[in-house]
């Protein structure tokens, strides 16, 4: 550990413009830091994004956890599914970051200092989670802090019912048919629906925006567009604080200090608390102590067995067996016809040899 010594000039950045910057599973960079980490979260929180979004499952043992799949094989190579496991088992297995599967009630402890960090939630299904999602808001205070979204008209009903102050956010679909929704959001947009919401006086958010020159497309007043979920939050911020439009409401700053309550673990092995976190020249650091400061290389290193989120398209030569892990022992019980093409979604090592994730618990090596 060592002292950082720099002068940070601080500002607020009033989000009065009425455009949000939703950090999609954190800033995770589309495989930089793993998606629902730590790591990702705080970068995000830096940035002052609007929202965290976080998609939910549920363990056997009835925990909200962080996840998109429901199962960890993607991201963290085990072919295990999250609602057959208990918690406690499913924190054995690390991501890339080398962090463990991270309860929705670990993320809120670990924010509900700072109130500039809200949060965007995905509960799966149809919102057969409604109820203990809505008990760890009231738990933590939380109910101001939170905007949900779902590509489940019951799941969002269900919600509507329990906290209807709550605003909600639905996800694809007909943007005529909002329904118990306020917002709507897509991953491609039309002008139609940017008219249509806008008349209705909806917000019209966009998923999957990661290019610069998309966020400078879709940052035009004139397309009607109010939100991004994107995977580069920190990116976006940069741009929104440099934007003729947005920066009126965003100043060019360095990003300021957030609070936060953390358990660290060095290199060393040891544990520290952090009760602060700022973003460097694009580097974490951890105030740990009284005028005492950690960058993120002093954290545990990263798991280089576990999957990294990659997204790109593989051609297979011959027919392949599809397996379920990393370990490519379990069979998924298909094989890829020889000379064919398929998407891919993370990459890993298998004996040196770069092995691909075609989605879910889907291998090939």
């Amino acid at each position: 550990m060592k002292k950082l010594i720099t002068i940070i000039f601080l500002a607020m950045f009033p989000f009065n413009c009425g455009f949000m910057n939703i950090a999609h599973r954190g800033d995770n960079e589309q495989g930089k830091y793993a998606e629902h980490s730590f790591a990702a979260y705080d970068r995000a929180v830096c940035a002052q994004v609007d929202y965290l979004e976080l998609d939910l499952q549920e363990s056997s043992d009835h925990v909200l956890v962080v996840s998109h799949d429901d199962n960890l094989s993607r991201v963290f190579g085990v072919d295990e599914a999250i609602e057959k496991n208990n918690f406690k088992k499913l924190t054995n297995y690390r991501n890339q970051s080398g962090e463990s599967i991270h309860s929705l009630e670990e993320v809120f402890q670990r924010h509900q200092n700072n109130p500039q960090v809200k949060f965007m939630l995905e509960p799966k299904g149809d919102g057969e989670d409604a109820k203990r999602i809505v008990e760890l808001l009231n738990k933590y205070h939380l109910q101001k802090r939170i905007l949900f979204e779902s590509f489940s008209s019951a799941a969002l009903k269900k919600l509507a019912r329990l906290v209807p102050k709550i605003p909600r956010t639905q996800l694809a679909g007909s943007y005529k048919a909002t329904g118990h929704s306020q917002d709507f959001a897509a991953s491609f947009y039309t002008a139609d629906a940017a008219n249509y919401l806008h008349d209705k006086n909806k917000k019209y958010m966009l998923w999957g925006v990661n290019s610069n020159k998309q966020m400078h497309k879709f940052l035009n007043p004139d397309k009607g567009v109010t939100g991004l979920l994107t995977d580069f939050p920190v990116r976006l911020a940069k741009i929104l604080q440099e934007n003729n439009y947005f920066r009126i409401y965003y100043q060019p700053v360095t990003f300021p200090t957030e609070n936060l309550a953390a358990n660290l673990k060095l290199n060393n092995g040891h544990q520290v608390k952090a009760d602060q976190v700022k973003l460097v020249n694009n580097r974490l650091w951890y105030h740990v102590q009284p005028n005492m400061w950690l960058n993120e290389q002093n954290l545990a290193h990263h798991d280089s067995l576990a999957p990294r989120a990659q997204v790109g398209l593989v051609k297979v030569d011959q027919a392949t067996p599809v397996w379920t892990d990393l370990y490519f022992k379990k069979s998924a019980g298909k094989t890829l016809r020889a000379h064919s093409h398929w998407n891919y979604f993370a990459v890993a090592k298998y004996h040196g040899k770069r092995v691909y994730n075609l989605g879910g618990n889907q291998w090939i090596k």
